[in-house]
């Protein structure tokens, strides 16, 4: 009987999240269709510039919204392609194509993790993905980062054949820097190979923009690159990085840049070591969410639709032998889910109202900072092991143990 209610259950949870799924993707897709991504549009005017050879970083770049293209030269020739794209029938490929990314980097984490029935259980649930407040954010702006968060997920969870695995996380880096970060998955399996292509594929996708792009090149790499408040004061609610929240809590100049940087040590420290213990486990899904909290706290500069990564919670709340992190992952995706970074946009009338603000608007950092401590812990009773487990292919891999 109770195997009977508990299949009952289940099936309406599937269908519940099948029909929030359906909702959510309407949605969005009207939303493309009547209104204005955003950074889509910069990402297809960086694409016009480069097709007819106007300026990237200067006040000549042809920008339809008023924002500056702020990514590598390289960034602009893979969007080359967008300029011959109609702007509204863009907008709705380019949502097509990110909720089609989602439901795929779902489906191979729970491959991963061996969540039975993976593709079906990945459609019911995309609908609580789309609605986390960065996915929400990634959809209203048309920004990249599902599709760079597909590639990196592609390149470490093993979707990729070993002997192009590398290259992703490089492709990706050499379109937005902060995927870069996740060399350090690879550096914890010890994968040289691996590390190697990625180095290598950075290196030739900036030989490509300093060929075609030479003087957008220069100025890129030696002035753009350095500049980490080029998309905003670090103050800005949204940032969620540590460096947001230090700004909000008064520190500023030499003080707050010396706080980041001690701050940003530690957290890839223990990330680092968390990430090599759960690699010698064989938790490869929960080693690349560790490494990608490290690589948006210790961010100079990660608002609130670079926190994509957060999706990664899903997979691991509902893979079983993870049921006793449940309770901690269900309150993260709450509060990703929320977004409360909006408390800290108005006035606040007194004191309590100030700390409250504070508290709420610092949310997802302060959810990040807790969940990787969280993982540090959980790493300590994993306990050492002399070589770290490697990344088979997920069709072949057992699930583990109930932890």
């Amino acid at each position: 009987m109770l195997q009977i209610l508990r299949a009952r259950s289940g099936g309406a949870l599937l269908g519940g999240g099948l029909v929030l799924s359906a909702v959510m993707i309407v949605a969005y897709l009207v939303q493309a269709g009547t209104g204005f991504l955003l950074d889509l549009s910069v990402f297809r005017d960086a694409g016009v510039a480069f097709t007819k050879g106007l300026p990237l970083y200067s006040e000549d770049f042809p920008s339809t919204s008023g924002f500056r293209f702020i990514y590598a030269p390289f960034a602009a020739i893979v969007f080359a392609p967008l300029a011959w794209v109609q702007p509204t029938v863009l907008q709705v490929l380019w949502s097509v194509l990110n909720a089609a990314l989602l439901w795929w980097i779902l489906r191979v984490l729970l491959v991963r993790l061996g969540v039975g029935r993976a593709p079906l259980v990945a459609a019911a649930a995309l609908g609580v993905a789309l609605l986390l407040e960065p996915v929400r954010s990634n959809f209203g702006f048309g920004q990249i980062n599902i599709v760079l968060m597909a590639v990196v997920v592609a390149d470490c969870a093993g979707a990729l054949p070993r002997r192009l695995r590398g290259i992703g996380i490089g492709v990706a880096a050499a379109i937005k820097i902060t995927p870069a970060a996740f060399g350090l998955v690879l550096l914890v399996r010890r994968d040289l190979r691996s590390i190697t292509r990625a180095v290598a594929t950075v290196a030739a996708t900036a030989g490509i923009g300093f060929w075609l792009l030479p003087q957008a090149s220069i100025w890129f790499w030696a002035t753009e690159f350095f500049r980490s408040d080029r998309a905003g004061g670090h103050d800005f609610s949204r940032n969620q990085a540590v460096t947001g929240l230090l700004a909000r809590w008064g520190a500023s100049g030499l003080v707050k840049d010396l706080l980041w940087l001690i701050s940003a040590v530690v957290i890839v420290a223990a990330a680092g070591w968390a990430a090599r213990r759960f690699t010698a486990s064989g938790d490869h899904v929960v080693a690349l969410g560790v490494v990608a909290l490290a690589a948006l706290l210790a961010a100079p500069f990660a608002v609130s639709h670079h926190w994509v990564y957060c999706v990664l919670l899903i997979p691991l709340a509902l893979a079983p032998q993870y049921r006793r992190w449940r309770p901690l992952l269900t309150w993260a995706l709450v509060i990703f889910l929320i977004g409360p970074h909006f408390a800290l946009t108005g006035e606040p009338s007194g004191w309590a109202e100030a700390v409250w603000a504070q508290v709420a608007g610092n949310a997802q950092c302060l959810a990040a900072l807790a969940l990787l401590a969280a993982a540090v812990l959980a790493a300590h009773r994993r306990g050492a092991a002399a070589t770290p487990t490697p990344l088979t292919p997920a069709r072949t891999q057992n699930t583990p143990a109930a932890r």
